[in-house]
């Protein structure tokens, strides 16, 4: 029922947000952030839109801690020993509450294609995220020299938009961890995964993109920047659901009959 599911959002995300305040992860404002989008998230994708929250705020958060004394030596640590305040939470999880509601509202009022794309968006959000934490976090510490993505120009650890090929393989694992766990859980169907993995790093690398260009100009900030990477892995995993609608039928007239079976 309905206010069941609510109720065990409520609670449950209660207990969670007190917790990961009391293990000093999130700030006060973080916690109380945290509390709402993952209510949000569990009323309307019920448990398994939770789990991928989840999944994506440990492993960011576990990211984020590795080798935190050498980061903080490079200057290149997150604030506030890594705990994730309150504007972070929204830039990292704001666009996946706003997929997670849609997808609950087209549901409500039948438009079930509408309400699938939308899950797809949701999860390619959260590989987005992920994508984008993993690449910074260990890319910091790889012992790479970072280059410009829009030159290639060599530039100091934790330049904005500075990437390494070690960060960006860690970006390519994070997305492909998501699109599976969305898979997995049942969030997503088979024929998702790949779109929704290229969703994630293309994510990121709008993410890098906007670093080197908007945030280094001074015209966007970090959250600003994540936010928009999240949005823009959203909308392509949200296009990805109907270009996977689209694409068997094409497949057929081209007499490609073989690789249907990727589409179940």
């Amino acid at each position: 029922m309905t206010w069941q599911i609510w109720a065990w959002a409520l609670v449950v995300n209660v207990v969670l947000g007190g917790l990961c305040f009391r293990l000093k992860l999130l700030t006060r404002g973080g916690s109380i952030a945290g509390f709402m989008i993952g209510a949000l998230i569990w009323g309307s994708l019920n448990w398994q839109g939770w789990t991928m929250l989840l999944a994506f705020f440990f492993g960011g958060t576990a990211a984020t801690k590795f080798q935190f004394k050498k980061k903080t030596a490079l200057g290149v640590a997150e604030g506030d020993q890594g705990r994730r305040r309150w504007k972070q939470a929204w830039a990292n999880a704001g666009a996946g509450v706003v997929c997670a509601v849609a997808s609950l509202a087209c549901q409500k009022m039948g438009w079930m294609e509408q309400a699938e794309a939308w899950r797809w968006a949701f999860v390619a959000c959260f590989a987005s995220a992920l994508s984008d934490t993993l690449s910074s976090e260990f890319g910091q510490v790889a012992g790479q020299q970072p280059r410009l993505i829009t030159t290639g120009q060599v530039v100091p650890v934790g330049t904005d938009g500075g990437i390494t090929r070690a960060g960006t393989l860690m970006g390519l694992l994070g997305a492909a961890l998501l699109s599976l766990l969305g898979r997995a859980i049942g969030l997503t169907p088979v024929r998702a995964t790949l779109p929704v993995l290229l969703a994630g790093l293309s994510g990121n690398l709008l993410d890098s993109y906007l670093g080197a260009t908007f945030q280094r100009q001074g015209r966007m900030s970090n959250d600003s920047v994540n936010f928009a990477n999240t949005c823009g892995g959203a909308a392509l995993g949200y296009l990805g659901y109907w270009v996977m609608q689209w694409l068997p039928h094409s497949l057929r007239d081209l007499g490609l009959h073989f690789l249907l079976d990727l589409f179940i």
